[in-house]
């Protein structure tokens, strides 16, 4: 049960053991209201239903969240309506019977324990059990007598001094003996004060300008362009184009765009594909309107397709701009090819014009 914050509850605890075998109980224990709902006046808040909660390895009741004892509402909360509720409490331990009691909560109590406030008289219908305030503490008792003093032991006999002994003559001066070894080292003395700052040194000269990065890294981006023309006629077989292709590297992830400018026979359109080298994996779509178009106006194809798998695209007479999009990781040396030809065989020339180019930015 979750309630907001300043509302008063009491936590309720209750430690169970397995009547057969006396290690920690398993099962439940359900609390239930005596009143459809209550309503809280002052927040607006009704609760309603009951709740069941189980036990952990210790044989302790937990909450939802694992954390011992369960948190309820008193049953005397002043702005609580009705007033009359009281907690039906059913307990389901395996290896007993199944028992069921009232008991009452109120907001002075912030803690209750169910072991001890459990019904006793199981014959009484509907007893609720309560927790009686504290008793006050009982007044001091009187310090009792102090004892006798017990008796002191005798004292022992001084036994007599005896004789002091005469002064024997003194001994010759023995020789003097060998040198000891070594001491230890002693330990290193504490560090000197550090000594004043020097003067900053004179500026060195400017380095060189720095080169950004070429080739095949990560981070760079190629692009090659299409000086040329290149039409095909009558022919649906796919061909490499004569300019648009770049080199990878095994392991290197490509980031690809480019831009085509294509014309042709609206009823030849355009097939193409991106090819890799082997084993590569990634996707690309062709960026372009779907087939049958006349005028330019048509939907945009941007479905996922796999690295050499071709597809059909609109183009017109006048022309039209494809931009496929995608992102491979090579499989093995070699390079990322355009690939084209008509997708109805058509004589009049399908043709890649001159400015169409492709990029590749390596990202990994």
């Amino acid at each position: 049960m979750s309630f907001p914050d300043g509302l008063p509850t009491t936590l309720v605890s209750y430690e169970a053991a397995n009547p057969a075998g006396g290690g920690p109980a398993q099962g439940t224990v359900t609390f239930e209201l005596t009143v459809d709902a209550i309503s809280l006046t002052d927040t607006g808040l009704v609760y309603t239903g009951s709740g069941t909660y189980g036990f952990n390895t210790e044989g302790q009741l937990v909450d939802d969240t694992g954390t011992s004892g369960v948190r309820l509402i008193p049953n005397d909360l002043p702005y609580a309506n009705p007033q009359n509720s009281r907690w039906l409490v059913t307990d389901r331990i395996a290896g007993a019977p199944v028992r069921s009691y009232y008991i009452s909560l109120s907001v002075d109590q912030p803690e209750a324990d169910l072991g001890k406030i459990q019904q006793m008289d199981a014959g009484q219908p509907e007893y609720t059990a309560v927790i009686g305030p504290a008793g006050p503490a009982g007044a001091q008792g009187a310090t009792g007598p102090k004892g006798d003093t017990g008796e002191a032991g005798p004292v022992g006999a001084t036994g007599p001094a005896g004789p002091a002994g005469a002064t024997g003559p003194q001994g010759p001066t023995g020789e003097q003996g060998p040198v000891g070894p070594a001491g230890a080292t002693g330990a290193t003395g504490a560090t000197g004060a550090q000594g004043p700052k020097g003067d900053t040194g004179n500026t060195g000269p400017q380095g060189p300008a720095g080169v950004p990065p070429t080739g095949d890294q990560v981070g760079v981006t190629r692009t090659v362009d299409k000086p040329t023309d290149e039409a095909v006629t009558t022919s649906i077989a796919l061909q490499a184009d004569d300019h648009l292709s770049l080199s990878v590297t095994a392991g290197g992830r490509y980031a690809i765009d480019a831009m085509l400018v294509a014309t042709g026979d609206p009823a030849g359109d355009l097939l193409l594909t991106l090819a890799a080298p082997p084993g590569s994996v990634g996707h690309w779509t062709p960026g372009a309107i779907t087939l049958g178009v006349s005028d330019g106006t048509g939907s945009i194809r941007l479905t996922r397709y796999d690295l050499g798998v071709s597809i059909g695209v609109g183009i017109t007479a006048a022309g039209l701009i494809v931009a496929p999009l995608g992102t491979f990781t090579a499989g093995a040396d070699g390079t990322l090819t355009l690939q084209w030809a008509q997708a109805v065989s058509s004589a009049t020339p399908t043709v890649l014009k001159a400015g169409s180019w492709l990029r590749l930015t390596r990202v990994a």
